[in-house]
């Protein structure tokens, strides 16, 4: 199998991953609707109103876990098994780099609403804020009356399969499968950042916090080409995550979140560009 997918071009490998993927997708679907379906036969399989209120947990095993793991996490598995990163593209993990790296992310994360700021003016300019707003607010009403309140059996299987299982899947899936394939076949790091980091942003079919994923994507990759290592993405992708669900089941965000705060914008962009000076010196 090896010498046939290396035998392809650079798109027909990444089009054939995917297309296990998708194959896998669909089979796993099929068999965790069939394992719910035996367990829980009371469960109406063409009501989704009660599924999401009374069968939480049986709903994101169905909707949430075949995606993850079949798309996401397969593909990327396969590619790291067949595509081992034998000419070194990414070096060998450094403490002091993996610091900076978790730090960079840490800007990010306090720079959200910044993003978020220009990512409304810009949706707004568009004309199109309601309409991707009503959205957004139906999609966490859904998640919320998924996620339960915290400590429920829901809210732990939320923060296993939206906190743990997707940190784990798109960082191989975006960083390790695509940013790597796509760097090992043009050599250039920043354009192949910023591609995986546009697929990351789109995928996540969140369009009016577009600017704060693609400027998550950016420093997630970063992280995974500067630290030489996977790991440090997984956990504060998890972290973040898991914050969330824990936010969103609390119904409370806090106030920093929602708007521009300079106590918390200035001292972050600040250590950004000290982060930015202190790798270009090294480098």
């Amino acid at each position: 199998m090896k010498e046939k997918y290396q035998s392809l071009s650079p798109f027909l490998q990444a089009s054939f991953l995917l297309l296990i993927g998708a194959v896998s997708v669909v089979l796993l679907s099929v068999i965790i609707s069939i394992i719910i379906s035996v367990l829980y036969p009371e469960m109406p399989t063409n009501d989704i109103s009660i599924q999401l209120s009374s069968y939480p947990v049986q709903y994101m095993l169905i909707q949430f876990l075949p995606f993850q793991l079949g798309f996401l996490l397969i593909p990327a598995l396969l590619y790291i098994k067949l595509e081992p990163d034998e000419e070194n593209l990414i070096r060998k993990p450094q403490f002091q780099f993996i610091v900076w790296s978790v730090l960079l992310f840490t800007c990010a994360f306090f720079l959200l609403p910044f993003f978020n700021e220009i990512n409304i003016q810009l949706i707004q300019s568009l004309d199109v804020f309601d309409e991707l707003l009503a959205q957004k607010e139906s999609s966490d009403r859904m998640l919320k009356s998924l996620v339960g309140p915290v400590g429920s059996t829901s809210f732990i299987i939320a923060v296993l399969i939206i906190g743990v299982i997707t940190g784990i899947a798109e960082e191989l899936a975006f960083r390790r499968f695509l940013f790597h394939h796509i760097l090992k076949n043009n050599k250039k790091v920043m354009p192949s950042i910023l591609i995986s980091a546009v697929v990351f942003a789109v995928l996540h079919f969140n369009y009016i916090q577009i600017i704060p994923l693609l400027v998550f994507g950016v420093a997630l990759g970063l992280m995974y080409y500067v630290s030489g290592s996977i790991i440090p993405g997984i956990v504060v992708h998890a972290l973040n995550n898991i914050l969330n669900v824990y936010w969103l089941s609390e119904d409370t965000f806090p106030t920093w979140m929602m708007e521009i705060d300079l106590k918390i914008t200035i001292p972050s962009t600040l250590l950004l560009m000290g982060l930015i000076f202190y790798y270009i010196k090294k480098k």
